[in-house]
């Protein structure tokens, strides 16, 4: 299962799901900032110190860290960016 915290930068990935066992109130905002089933995202980059990753999903790039990161589970998308 692939996260978003090791997904290759600046490949395109479809949103599987959110992690089950995360807080619900980390479920939530993802929820509300649009991390949807089948959605697409792109790992931009990360932090120097590697505690945050920027990433683009529906037409805007935000930052995320490596903890809420971590929750986001992906699989493999077939278009191209």
């Amino acid at each position: 299962m692939l996260r978003l915290n090791s997904a290759k930068f600046g490949k395109l990935y479809e949103i599987d799901k959110i992690d089950p066992n995360a807080p619900m109130k980390i479920r939530r905002r993802l929820y509300d900032l649009g991390f949807t089933s089948g959605q697409k995202v792109t790992a931009v980059r990360k932090s120097l110190l590697g505690k945050a990753y920027l990433v683009e999903i529906r037409a805007y790039t935000l930052s995320l860290r490596s903890t809420v990161a971590e929750a986001i589970i992906l699989k493999e998308s077939g278009g191209a960016k």
